[in-house]
């Protein structure tokens, strides 16, 4: 039995679908490569972003610092239920019984007042979604 020859239809098909199949891989190469770390390097760092991402009520910001485990929509929450404030928000880095924790009050003493303890996790500082006992 004879072959039939190959088409030009069939190998352009064959090579589009191979330039598809590498231009997917390299995509998911570059969006992996270019994700940032969640957290933050040092613990003051930590306590800087977190005041920070408050301030500017930066929702995506204040979730990227947080654990994997937290909720999806727990920095829009905790963002809806904070006030408004006059000037940036403070943050200072206490040590306790159980770590660090870091404790986010406003300006010129205001009552607000937000705690997160410390979690390491490899070479980076997140904030833990439950609240240290000796918190504000």
């Amino acid at each position: 039995m004879a072959r039939a020859p190959r088409t030009p239809t069939g190998r352009a098909l064959a090579t589009l679908c191979l330039v598809a199949l590498s231009a997917w891989v390299v995509f998911i190469a570059i969006e992996i490569a270019t994700v940032p770390e969640r957290g933050a390097p040092t613990v003051d760092a930590l306590a800087s972003q977190t005041a920070s991402s408050l301030t500017q009520r930066d929702a995506e910001a204040l979730q990227a610092l947080l654990v994997d485990d937290a909720p999806a929509d727990y920095a829009e929450q905790l963002l809806a239920g904070l006030p408004a404030t006059e000037g940036d928000l403070d943050a200072v880095v206490r040590d306790s019984g159980r770590g660090d924790v870091i404790v986010v009050r406003e300006p010129a003493g205001g009552d607000s007042c937000l705690a997160w303890q410390v979690v390491p996790e490899d070479d980076r500082y997140l904030l833990g979604v439950i609240p240290p006992v000796d918190g504000c």
